[in-house]
């Protein structure tokens, strides 16, 4: 068995050093966050004749959660992708207020119809904002360096862009507004240290920045001002997490492979969660699809 050093740097220029035992492969790439949806690191590999037993399976607990590695597997990252849809059809939720509505700051907050985001269906019942991820990365990846840029969370006409977003633990997140009205930002989390704080109207510098230190689920930020107002963020320290796009699909890359268990965790879903332990086995240089199921009577709205 052979010790072969990995390197991760991405365009984001972070760069993180490890050593595996497993099968001798090399990466290069780290986090792309775009929109805090996703962190997807390049994968670059070396020939599988540079040695490396692959007589048998391997094993490695990560976090509670073993992480099986088989010739089968193969010895590089695959991807798991998917889309999580609701069975047993799902409900059409009313509007929040409609344009002109006679609400707090309502040339601004009405002006125009305010979608209720606890609940958005797409096409044949894909569901919207739900985190797919790995409550614990396997054993040997790395944590993620921040990147060189900052992430945004944004606010527009009294609504938090995006609802739901992954940031990576340790990143600057600088908070913005594009509305001619003064917002609260205010972090609801288990782990981290919570923040309320003003935000200027048409802040546009983001001047509030929020740091996590710490990996945790999904947890609320409200605005005091404004108390329909409701997003999620999910701090991560590894790169293996999505959140369901406008037709209920995600896409996670780089994932080593073998066997992996992924939480998938939803706001409407009773108890949040849909799945708590998916299991997953994802191959060398394919990709795993799953349709997950969402029954309609997990709903708790």
């Amino acid at each position: 068995m052979k010790w072969i050093p990995i390197m991760f740097s991405d365009p984001l220029r972070c760069t993180l050093l490890t050593v595996v035992c497993i099968a001798p492969i090399a990466f290069s790439g780290c986090a792309d966050v775009g929109g805090g949806a996703s962190v997807e690191p390049e994968v670059t590999f070396l020939p599988a004749d540079l040695g490396g037993d692959t007589g048998g399976a391997d094993t490695a607990e990560a976090g509670g959660t073993t992480v099986e590695v088989s010739p089968s597997a193969g010895s590089g990252p695959g991807t798991f992708a998917g889309r999580v849809v609701m069975t047993g059809g799902g409900p059409k939720l009313a509007l929040l207020f409609v344009k002109d509505a006679d609400i707090k700051d309502k040339e601004v907050c009405a002006e125009f119809d305010v979608v209720d985001e606890r609940l958005i269906l797409g096409p044949d019942n894909g569901v919207k904002n739900v985190f797919v991820f790995m409550k614990k990365a396997p054993r040997g990846t790395p944590k993620m360096e921040p990147p060189a840029e900052d992430l945004v969370f944004d606010q527009k006409s009294c609504t938090f862009l995006p609802h739901c977003m992954i940031v990576p633990v340790g990143h600057t997140l600088r908070v913005k507004s594009g509305d001619d009205a003064a917002h609260n930002t205010h972090t609801n989390p288990a782990k981290n240290t919570p923040v309320s704080s003003l935000v200027s109207a048409n802040d546009r510098e983001g001047e509030l920045q929020l740091i996590y230190t710490d990996t945790e689920n999904p947890f609320s930020v409200t605005c005091d001002f404004h108390t329909w107002m409701k997003a999620w963020h999910l701090p991560l320290d590894h790169p293996y997490g999505a959140v369901t796009d406008e037709n209920g699909k995600f896409e996670i890359k780089n994932i080593p492979a073998g066997t992996h268990e992924f939480v998938v965790w939803h706001e409407s879903a009773a108890g949040n969660y849909i799945e708590r332990k998916l299991e997953v086995t994802v191959n060398a240089g394919a990709v795993t699809e799953r349709e997950i199921e969402y029954p309609k009577s997990k709903l708790n709205l």
